[in-house]
């Protein structure tokens, strides 16, 4: 039985955190807070971030770890106190890397995100899913059975709008604001983009 993916916060977005320092990242990850996209992503190599992004916000936030290969990099995630890891690929030797924690495995077909729901993934991505036209989107989660998916890409707002309405449980853009924004001086550019990603409001 595969184990049950966290909440992904009020909006259902997933945001990478830019690569900043910590410290840097901090007002911005406030903005984010505030805003209700509390669910964070950080690449593998930046696993090592984690633990003072998880003591700075506590339960405020939920930061997820991104782009693992090898059952080592899940390990690494769920040590450093991710909610989750996700792959890229269809990999589904790394859902036993760690049991009862969240693994999300990535596909582009139907039989290859299903494979990833049978390996026992929380969730699968659809990666990537800007491949795809609003049409398939509003298809794809009733082909598979209303799975735990997730869109994973380049995604305008209004295409990762129409995962949502077609029962995509999250989406995860590849950018949805410009990193610079996160150290100006100023954050309310930055407020503003992220407000303007309120898909559900």
């Amino acid at each position: 039985m595969a184990v049950e993916l966290p909440a992904l916060g009020e909006h259902r977005v997933i945001v990478n955190l830019p690569g900043y320092t910590v410290e840097e990242l901090l007002p911005a990850c406030e903005i984010l807070c505030q805003e209700g996209f509390t669910t964070w992503a950080l690449p593998i190599d930046r696993v090592g971030d984690l633990p003072a992004l998880r003591a700075a916000f506590g339960r405020r936030a939920r930061i997820a770890v991104s782009g693992v290969t090898q059952p080592a990099d899940v390990r690494r995630a769920a040590a450093a106190g991710a909610v989750f890891a996700a792959s890229n690929l269809l990999a589904p030797r790394l859902v036993k890397a760690v049991p009862d924690f969240p693994l999300i495995l990535a596909g582009l077909t139907p039989t290859e995100l299903r494979t990833g729901l049978d390996a026992g993934a929380a969730a699968v991505q659809v990666f990537p899913a800007e491949a795809f036209t609003a049409e398939y989107a509003k298809t794809l989660p009733g082909v598979l059975g209303n799975p735990p998916l997730i869109a994973t890409g380049r995604l305008t707002r209004s295409r990762a709008s129409a995962w949502l309405e077609s029962g995509a449980v999250g989406v995860w853009p590849e950018g949805i604001f410009a990193d610079q924004l996160a150290v100006d001086l100023f954050l309310d550019e930055l407020r503003g983009e992220i407000q303007s990603w309120r898909l559900s409001d």
